[in-house]
């Protein structure tokens, strides 16, 4: 078992780059969801879901990964060193289809966090991978933590799938809440992705964008390009979600595909992600699909931001992310170019959230702050047909805020005119 026993890991709380638009494929992709097992919900005093994928390794076996999270508001955090600590047990026994015991393991990590503020109403996400051969298995899973002796365990029923043969072939699909570029090796990486799954499978309000991972094996070998096709139904087989097709060229005999989509818009139901992968070079076409389940909570303070946003047109929408460029690191700005309009505008509505001094209210007054700047920009630095937040000033004077004193320097012989902004209240 490739465990890091007593390690502690920080908290993962950041939205991530989005690749794959998604897409319409036939109708013939149900029964492979009915097949999947559902992610179980742990029994006892410490809730927990606990999930499943399969995927290819070679050597006739299969890279059989498990997911399960924490709500973190379930643990009694410490201070120590300057953190908050919460020592979490966790015991796998492996079983076969017979109850015959294959593996036996346990490990104690630190969930740590840097404040109580990050504790509410976040996840400590984790996982573990075994290679197996293929066939059926049981497993079991306890989580304790140390300090109260709060328990909770889940027993999972599943199939390990077989991937050797030569035919084209889908992996499972790991279903995330994020997933980022990352090329170093840990326990959430994988070909090059950062991926951290959500082992409940739920989406909605809170949490509305939903990532997805899979692996594509056997491509022809012929150098040729291959279609994706994505949809989302309901239980009725009703289109939930219809975007174009992707195409790409084959980067070899297989591929990494990851993407996401908004579904936080969808109504309170059992849905599906349905995927059906084409090799142009021979026709050769595999399907999958992914369970998941939107929920929708009562009682939901919608901000003044969020209906802005949600009513914005494609070109106001447009201006929005230039404008809001000063808030975004560069590969914020690369994400929010592969969304679509519907992604880009939960994307941006979470972003706001995070700036939000006092989210319990309507009104966002770093919103109303920023704007102001942009507001003064537009009027005091504007020149030509230069926007005045789009110049260096106005960049200045956003980031930092209007100068309390302004000292001007004209253009002499040797030198160009400019200025000096002093900022008292700032200590700049």
């Amino acid at each position: 078992m490739k465990e890091k026993h007593g390690m502690p890991y920080r908290i993962y709380s950041r939205l991530a780059r989005l690749f794959c638009a998604l897409t319409l494929l036939t109708h013939n992709l149900f029964a492979a969801s009915a097949n999947e097992p559902a992610p179980v919900k742990s029994k006892g005093a410490l809730t927990f879901y606990l999930d499943t994928a399969s995927f290819r390794a070679g050597s006739g076996k299969t890279l059989q990964e498990f997911y399960y999270q924490i709500a973190l508001d379930q643990l009694s955090f410490q201070a120590a060193g300057g953190v908050m600590r919460s020592d979490i047990k966790t015991s796998v026994l492996l079983a076969d289809s017979a109850g015959r015991e294959l593996l036996r393991d346990e490990w104690t990590q630190a969930v740590q966090a840097g404040s109580a503020a990050e504790i509410a109403g976040r996840f400590f996400p984790n996982q573990f991978e075994l290679p197996l051969t293929p066939g059926r298995y049981q497993i079991s899973l306890a989580v304790q933590e140390t300090a109260t002796q709060k328990h909770g365990s889940a027993q999972l029923a599943f199939r390990v799938r077989a991937f050797d043969g030569e035919a084209l072939a889908l992996s499972d699909v790991q279903l995330a809440n994020a997933i980022t570029p990352d090329t170093a090796k840990g326990r959430f990486t994988k070909n090059g992705f950062s991926v951290l799954a959500n082992a409940s499978r739920v989406y909605g309000r809170t949490v509305p964008l939903l990532y997805f991972y899979f692996e594509v094996y056997n491509f022809a070998a012929a150098a040729d390009s291959y279609e994706v096709h994505y949809r989302v139904v309901n239980a009725r087989q009703e289109v939930l979600r219809h975007l174009p097709t992707k195409i790409a060229r084959k980067p070899g005999q297989s591929s990494v595909e990851v993407g996401g989509l908004n579904v936080g818009n969808l109504a309170d139901s059992t849905c599906y992600l349905q995927i059906e992968v084409k090799d142009r070079s021979n026709q050769a076409v595999a399907s999958t699909a992914r369970s998941f389940w939107v929920a929708v909570p009562p009682g939901k303070v919608v901000s003044d931001v969020e209906q802005k946003i949600a009513a914005m047109s494609p070109e106001q929408l447009k201006t929005h992310v230039e404008q809001i460029q000063y808030l975004l690191r560069e590969d914020d700005k690369k994400l929010l170019q592969d969304l679509d309009t519907d992604a880009q505008k939960s994307y941006i509505t979470q972003l706001w959230k995070q700036f939000d001094t006092n989210p319990a209210t309507p009104h966002n007054e770093f919103w109303e702050e920023y704007f102001r700047r942009i507001a003064h920009a537009n009027e005091n630095y504007t020149s030509g047909f230069t926007s005045g937040w789009k110049t260096d000033r106005g960049r200045i004077a956003i980031k930092f805020g209007i100068p309390n004193e302004v000292e001007r320097h004209p253009a002499e012989t040797n030198a160009r005119p400019y200025e000096v902004w002093y900022y008292y209240s700032e200590g700049r």
